[in-house]
């Protein structure tokens, strides 16, 4: 196992507050399902890294890369997505969901500031001149992940714990790459791009542990999670 998904996990997924409903059933699933998808995202995502800074003379890939993060992120996915996340909850389960709601709304703030970090990487390397100039290239503006979430209220009907199976997983590997870019990479806008989202994405993946861990107790709750981790793992990470 890579020493950072070993201390990622010891740190922050092993703990686990006592006497909640759910703890076990995520204990399971992470040693099931979750571990082997993050090990597989974190050593191509190390890879991936150590190719690029064998040709130090090319910067292309932080280009392509603060591109793909603004398209992924704020103002094109995140707030179209957690905002139909927010609307999927209907009013008379509105408190029973109260807490997850609430973590959901601090998460569009979140997700809009990161995509600004990945604006400053093109501005600050002087590859545009203003944000705007986002605006006129394609690649800003488009992101090839499944919408399964609900990018335009697509899917209005997904049960509100589904979005746990997001928050725990995919988050999970989002602190991943975030650890490993700061390992290996010295590039201060570079580090600035992730060290800025690093508590940010680990308190997204801590929403996803405390949702399965509160709300997760019984077989009728942990199924939309089973779900849509499957989901993902297969759509998103090719994991049959």
């Amino acid at each position: 196992m890579h020493p950072i998904l070993e201390e990622f996990l010891d740190r922050w997924v092993w703990p686990t507050a006592p006497g909640t409903p759910g703890a076990a059933f995520r204990w399971r699933i992470t040693k099931d399902k979750c571990i082997q998808g993050w090990e597989i995202s974190l050593k191509r995502t190390v890879a991936e890294i150590e190719q690029q800074l064998s040709h130090p003379e090319d910067e292309g890939w932080k280009k392509d890369r603060a591109l793909r993060g603004y398209a992924a992120e704020g103002v094109q996915m995140s707030i179209k997505q957690m905002s139909a996340q927010l609307l999927s909850v209907d009013v008379p389960d509105q408190e029973r969901y109260i807490e997850l709601q609430r973590m959901r709304a601090r998460q569009i703030w979140d997700e809009c500031k990161h995509s600004k970090l990945h604006a400053d990487v093109l501005l600050g390397k002087g590859w545009i001149k203003q944000e705007r100039d986002l605006m006129d290239i394609p690649q800003a503006n488009a992101q090839p992940l499944p919408a399964y979430f609900g990018l335009s209220m697509m899917f209005p009907h997904m049960h509100p714990l589904a979005r746990a199976a997001q928050n725990y997983y995919q988050e999970a590997i989002a602190c991943l790459g975030i650890a490993a870019y700061l390992a290996l990479v010295d590039d201060p806008l570079v580090r600035h791009e992730h060290l800025s989202q690093r508590d940010e994405e680990l308190m997204h993946f801590m929403e996803g542990k405390f949702q399965i861990d509160f709300y997760c107790g019984t077989p009728e709750t942990q199924q939309p999670v089973e779900d849509a981790l499957d989901y993902l793992r297969h759509q998103v990470g090719g994991i049959r």
